[in-house]
C-alpha cells in the first residue's frame, strides 16, 4: 500500500480504513468530519470566549490533519488542542478553583509523554470527567438544557470512540469515529453556548 503522507507513525489508530475513499486523504471520513469543530468555533470569535474558540478551531484543524496524514504531528495538533480546549472550558466555568496558568504545565507534560497514548487518554477523560462534574453544578433553567445536551452528547460520543477502538470488526462500515466528532461538536456548542454572555 502506498501512503501519501508517509507511513503512518502515531500513537493510536482508527477503524477507518486507510486510503480507501481518496489517494490524498488517509481516513476520509474522520477527516471530513473534522471540520465541524472549526464550524462551531468560528462563531465565538471575537466574544468573551474568543480563546475557547481558537482552541476548538486548532482542533479542528489538528483533527483534519491526524486523520489527513497518521501522522504524529497531526496527532500532537489535535491532542494538544483538545486538553487546551477542554481545560480552557473548565478554567471558565470555574476559575476559583481551575486556574489557566496551569494549562502551559498540562501542555509540556503532554508533549514530554506525547507518544504514550495512554497517557494522554487519561489526562484528556479527567479534564473531560472534571468538566461533567463541574457542569452538574449548573443551575439556571437555560444553561441546564445546553448542559444536559453537552452531557448527553459527549455521553453519546464516548459510546462511539469505545465502539470504533474496541468493536472495529463489528463497526467499520458505521464510522463511528467521524460520528464521535459530530456528537462532540454538539457537547462543544452546548459548552460555548453557556459559557458566551
Amino acid at each position: 500500500m502506498s501512503y501519501y503522507w508517509g507511513e503512518k507513525d502515531t500513537s493510536v489508530s482508527f477503524c477507518e480504513e486507510s486510503y480507501k475513499e481518496n489517494k490524498y486523504i488517509a481516513e476520509y471520513y474522520n477527516t471530513l468530519s473534522g471540520v465541524v469543530y472549526i464550524i462551531v468555533g468560528l462563531p465565538f470569535l471575537n466574544t468573551n470566549i474568543q480563546n475557547i474558540a481558537i482552541s476548538c478551531i486548532f482542533l479542528g484543524i489538528g483533527t483534519m490533519l491526524l486523520h489527513m496524514t497518521q501522522r504524529s504531528y497531526g496527532q500532537i495538533l489535535d491532542e494538544s488542542a483538545m486538553i487546551c480546549l477542554t481545560y480552557s472550558i473548565l478554567c471558565k466555568i470555574n476559575n476559583k478553583k481551575y486556574k489557566e496558568k496551569y494549562l502551559s504545565s498540562l501542555i509540556i507534560f503532554y508533549f514530554l509523554n506525547h507518544d504514550n497514548f495512554i497517557i494522554f487518554f487519561v489526562l484528556f477523560t479527567s479534564i473531560l470527567l472534571l468538566l461533567v462534574y463541574e457542569s452538574l453544578k449548573i443551575e439556571n433553567k437555560k444553561n441546564k438544557f445546553y448542559r444536559n445536551l453537552f452531557i448527553s452528547n459527549m455521553t453519546i460520543g464516548a459510546i462511539f470512540w469505545g465502539s470504533d477502538q474496541m468493536y472495529c470488526i463489528y463497526v467499520k462500515p458505521y464510522n463511528f469515529h467521524a460520528l464521535w466528532h459530530i456528537t462532540t461538536s454538539i457537547s462543544i456548542y452546548s459548552g460555548l453556548k453557556i459559557l458566551h454572555v
